[in-house]
């Protein structure tokens, strides 16, 4: 089974890679695609370029064996759905379990999404939480993914909630840190943080 992380990963960093980590090992994913947007439908549209944020997604991802970059939504361009997206990838490999990797509030939002019902027919989804922000728990519990049942056992339909290790790494935080000339802690990768400087990314 292998699992889709989409973002604009604006930019990616080492909370991202952490949660990826979590999940291949806590579901036995046989890998997991990062799948950056090229104009999100649910955010403003980053001052990054999509080629830039992919690239720095393929820096990042370049130790981690299970990991993988996944440009579908970049290089076909516009707004970025996650059930166009999920119909190209299953005419791809039809036979292939997918899961999609999501945070607790865009699924508190997912019923917003064009076709959720669509997405649920396509894929499972793992949806990660944290204290912090509350799960809507009356969203769609006919899908929930009971007490000792396996995704790996569902082709498709049903959602699993994965409770993320604390990590205190945000993209708007990384970004305001860097417009001030703030050290970014240990949440960048190196090779991202070089790829940032060199392009003079993040400043005014």
């Amino acid at each position: 089974m292998i699992a889709l992380f989409g973002g604009t990963f604006n930019p990616v960093h080492n909370g991202h890679l952490c949660l990826a980590s979590e999940v291949l090992k806590a579901y036995a994913l046989q890998s997991i695609q990062f799948l950056p947007s090229y104009r999100s439908v649910h955010r403003g549209q980053p001052e990054v370029s999509a080629e830039f944020r992919q690239q720095m997604v393929s820096l990042a991802i370049q130790p981690y064996r299970e990991f993988s970059l996944n440009s579908y939504e970049i290089e076909r361009k516009g707004p970025s759905f996650t059930v166009d997206t999920l119909h190209y990838i299953k005419s791809k490999a039809p036979d292939d379990p997918l899961c999609w990797l999501m945070g607790v509030d865009s699924f508190n939002s997912f019923l917003s999404w064009k076709q959720p019902q669509e997405i649920l027919s396509l894929t499972n989804l793992i949806v990660c939480t944290r204290p912090n922000v509350k799960r809507d728990t009356t969203l769609l519990t006919q899908h929930y993914l009971a007490e000792g049942e396996s995704l790996v056992d569902y082709p498709a339909a049903k959602i699993a909630f994965f409770s993320m290790s604390p990590n205190s790494c945000s993209s708007t935080r990384i970004r305001q840190q860097l417009l001030q000339g703030l050290d970014t802690g240990d949440c960048l990768p190196p090779p991202v943080l070089t790829f940032i400087q060199q392009h003079h990314l993040y400043r005014r």
